[in-house]
């Protein structure tokens, strides 16, 4: 894992941070995070960018029957055999256990139902306009046709004009790979023409400002907005 890749280090604190960096690649990312200042600080950083898309998501309601079990549990808890002592036999500190984990139960089921099973390598561009602040971020699973885009805050567009996602191969044209939805929209999932180790076999995407359904020619017309390296994270 080389973090000093132009690229890299961003790219994977923000999969950490976003939770699609998996397995033992998480492993290994949180000891050299621990070890190395700057990673740390980009990991606080993608932190704070991502802090206001969490807060914008509504809460979700577990199923019934996981508040069955959690009840269930409270009561098996509340009927276990009592030890001898006094510290034991003090109600208060029951309940409290009982809140305890009625918490950490509710806090893990939410974790639980609302983060989609992930691919442990995956394919990753964070894109950033001229400023170089990161402001989109595109991920797939390489065995997947389809490359998710998200947008780290809304997306305003006038409503005559699209924006036009492209891979950047090292040769030749650039390839179109769809059009992001316009209207403040932060995700989009994008179909692609073949499965997302071949699609994304290239060494940046991009984004263009085009006319409404895409540019008339195949080719970039307009500004090009964002760019980022694609990268393979495993």
């Amino acid at each position: 894992m080389n973090l000093r890749t132009p690229g890299r280090a961003d790219a994977l604190a923000a999969q950490y941070v976003l939770g699609t960096l998996r397995g033992r690649a998480r492993q290994r990312f949180e000891r050299l995070a621990r070890s190395d200042p700057a990673l740390g600080e980009a990991v606080r950083k993608w932190e704070e960018r991502l802090v206001p898309l969490a807060e914008a998501l509504p809460p979700l309601a577990p199923p019934a029957r996981v508040w069955t079990a959690i009840l269930a549990r409270i009561r098996g808890v509340g009927h276990a055999p009592r030890a001898t002592g006094n510290l034991w036999q003090s109600i208060g500190l029951w309940r409290g256990l009982a809140l305890a984990g009625l918490a950490a139960v509710v806090a893990l089921t939410a974790v639980l139902f609302s983060a989609p099973e992930r691919p442990e390598e995956s394919l990753v561009a964070v894109l950033s306009g001229p400023d170089a602040k990161p402001a989109l971020i595109a991920s797939a699973d390489p065995k997947g046709r389809y490359l998710t885009v998200k947008a780290l805050a809304p997306l305003s567009v006038a409503a005559d004009r699209a924006l036009q996602l492209w891979a950047l191969p090292e040769k030749g044209n650039p390839r179109s790979l769809g059009l992001l939805a316009a209207g403040g929209a932060r995700i989009a999932r994008i179909a692609l023409p073949s499965p997302a180790e071949q699609a994304l076999y290239v060494p940046q995407l991009a984004i263009s400002l085009e006319p409404v359904g895409g540019s008339p020619t195949g080719l970039p017309t307009g500004p090009v907005l964002f760019t980022g390296a694609v990268q393979r994270l495993n």
